[in-house]
């Protein structure tokens, strides 16, 4: 199994950005409609303070996030998008870009969802329909507005996390197998305001609708296309975003959509017995065959 990940020279903060974003801030500088794009910069989690929140969840953090965390506490970017953009600032109406990944403080447990015996996520028409037990637990990763958030989800302490939106009355919507996957979903989605409501059945509202088609035409299309066959091809969606930063490799497709119940026991978590590299900043991704990939 190869990683996927690239490595910056610790001293260049400036690269090690622009390779997290994939050259999205660039993208958006090219629209008038776009301004004021910040980036808040943020420092990496000591191993320890990771192992002390694994304790007090009892949950073992897949090694994409305890990478991410390794490298950045959270995440922000941000910026303003406005029709009237000849305007005056003050008179604009504005709605904020964003791609936001809480800081470890705030990955905390939520509670109020229904429970039932057993836990699994199994096919439900064109997507997947989530069933949580006693021995589920589901993390803020962060919010979207005031009716929902995105969260992660572990069927049980030993499972891989899924990537879910948790609306308020308390519905599940599938939309990634891992955090790998959403983030750079969140780029191709260019942070555009609620793109995430794309997999719910109320879908998009008619202002957000708007702004994908001056900031990415085509991608709606290609996102009914990806919800039908629940997957997810980043290279189709823009030619402006390259994923050839992170080195992928290609695994066979899954003939049937197949019920995801826990494991019976807990995986041995790898050892990496490479020695640090001195002077050197790692993000790195994992990645392998998994239960949502497409079907041929």
């Amino acid at each position: 199994m190869r990683k996927m990940g690239f490595i910056v020279d610790k001293v260049s903060e400036d690269s090690f950005y622009e390779n997290l974003l994939l050259g999205l801030p660039k993208l958006l500088e090219k629209s008038p409609f776009v301004s004021n794009l910040n980036l808040t910069r943020l420092n990496g989690v000591r191993q320890s303070d990771i192992r002390q929140w694994e304790n007090n969840n009892s949950t073992i953090l897949s090694e994409d996030l305890r990478c991410f965390y390794s490298s950045t506490n959270g995440f922000l970017y941000t910026y303003d998008f406005s029709y009237d953009y000849n305007a005056d600032e003050g008179a604009r109406i504005k709605h904020q870009g964003r791609i936001e990944i809480n800081p470890l403080s705030d990955l905390v447990r939520i509670y109020g969802y229904e429970t039932k015996n057993t836990a699994m996520i199994e096919p439900f028409g064109n997507t997947y329909k989530l069933s949580l037990s006693r021995d589920s637990k589901v993390f803020d990763l962060h919010i979207i507005d005031e009716h929902a958030k995105v969260v992660i989800v572990y069927l049980n302490n030993y499972s891989n996390p899924t990537v879910w939106l948790y609306s308020s009355s308390m519905a599940f919507s599938y939309l990634a197998e891992d955090f790998t996957t959403y983030f750079r979903m969140c780029i191709a989605h260019l942070g555009i305001p609620c793109w995430q409501y794309i997999v719910t059945r109320e879908g998009l509202s008619d202002w957000a609708r708007e702004i994908f088609l001056l900031l990415a035409p085509g991608v709606l299309y290609e996102d009914r296309n990806l919800i039908e066959v629940n997957t997810y091809n980043l290279g189709n969606v823009t030619n402006t975003i390259d994923p050839s930063i992170f080195l992928t490799q290609p695994s066979l497709a899954a003939k049937e959509k197949p019920v995801i119940q826990p494991a019976a026991q807990q995986p041995k978590e790898a050892k990496d017995k490479k020695g640090k590299a001195v002077g050197r900043r790692h993000i790195s991704f994992r990645t392998g065959k998994s239960f949502m990939e497409s079907k041929k």
